[in-house]
């Protein structure tokens, strides 16, 4: 059973992570030349994945000082693991080289855009249990709203409709959606959530690796490069997913999923802010619908959790 306490710090946990995944573009725009997208996918993986493992240290280190004897199997299975590496892997990939053929607009859409409908079908599926109404109202108006956003919302926006750069999207996608379904069924056999993100982001940084050897990833050595990257792994990763892992412990995968979708309007804002774009009356539309609909879903969350989660999608 979720309770209605655990919804809500669920909820905003999710938040808070989808605030810190909107800052990674413009942080990218202070770095050093020669900082592309595949070198600057690798340190984040690499940085990010050191990061959550030690925390997942220091939060084991917690739980043995206490007197708590650590079962077998609150450590990460090695399947669910190893698909959920796959699934970072692919999304780190397949998002930076959707970006490089659609443009940052564009495939960020498409990227966001449809993982929650791939995680909400893909949950139903493996539940067998069609998923609640209101969620999907309110992810169809807050995928809406990222579309408005991320394609006419701000000045400067150059679109293009690459059919290959969209397949890479969905398969970012869907890479996005794997790795946060394994962790939350690692999280519902007793991982703790930190150790799962940990886990299954060191075998995705493993994979991404050998991007740093065809890849020059020299720039992060350079003037502000170390401090990008501490960003970019430290935070953007990091503290961000061990946030999205508290929210996994307490609310369906493509609940979690959806509420990300506050991460374009943090891009925009800070785009706003820094970059000095404007906001067109799409993009303010396009905001009032984001937040519309992830009001729809982060109610339905709660209102699941008053009552045993009945019609949430089990994962």
């Amino acid at each position: 059973m979720i309770c209605t306490d655990g919804a809500k710090s669920g909820t905003f946990a999710v938040l808070l992570s989808a605030a810190l995944f909107g800052t990674t573009g413009t942080v990218l725009v202070a770095a050093p030349l020669g900082a592309e997208a595949w070198s600057a996918g690798a340190w984040r993986l690499l940085v990010g994945a050191l990061t959550l493992v030690a925390l997942a240290v220091l939060a084991d280190r917690r739980t043995r000082r206490r007197g708590i004897t650590v079962p077998p199997h609150r450590w990460p299975a090695v399947g669910t693991t190893a698909v959920g590496a796959v699934g970072v892997a692919v999304f780190q990939v397949g998002y930076f080289l959707a970006v490089e053929r659609t443009g940052v607009a564009v495939g960020t859409v498409a990227t966001i855009g449809s993982g929650p409908a791939i995680a909400g079908a893909a949950g139903a599926v493996a539940a067998r249990h069609r998923p609640d109404r209101d969620w999907l109202a309110g992810t169809a108006v807050a995928v809406t709203g990222v579309v408005l956003l991320g394609i006419w919302g701000t000045s400067g926006n150059e679109a293009s409709a690459d059919a290959v750069g969209i397949l890479l999207a969905l398969a970012a996608a869907a890479g996005w959606a794997t790795f946060t379904t394994m962790s939350r069924r690692q999280i519902d056999s007793g991982t703790p959530s930190t150790t799962s993100m940990a886990a299954v982001f060191a075998g995705g940084a493993v994979l991404v690796a050998p991007a740093l050897a065809w890849h020059g990833g020299g720039w992060a050595l350079q003037g502000w490069g170390p401090l990008v990257v501490a960003h970019l792994g430290v935070l953007t990763v990091g503290v961000a997913y061990w946030s999205y892992g508290i929210a996994l412990r307490s609310l369906p995968a493509p609940t979690v999923i959806t509420l990300t979708l506050l991460e374009p309007i943090t891009a925009a804002a800070l785009g706003i802010a820094v970059v000095g774009e404007r906001l067109s009356p799409a993009g303010v539309a396009g905001i009032a619908l984001v937040l519309a609909g992830l009001a729809v879903t982060g109610r339905a969350a709660v209102r699941g959790a008053q009552h045993d989660a009945p019609g949430t999608v089990p994962t």
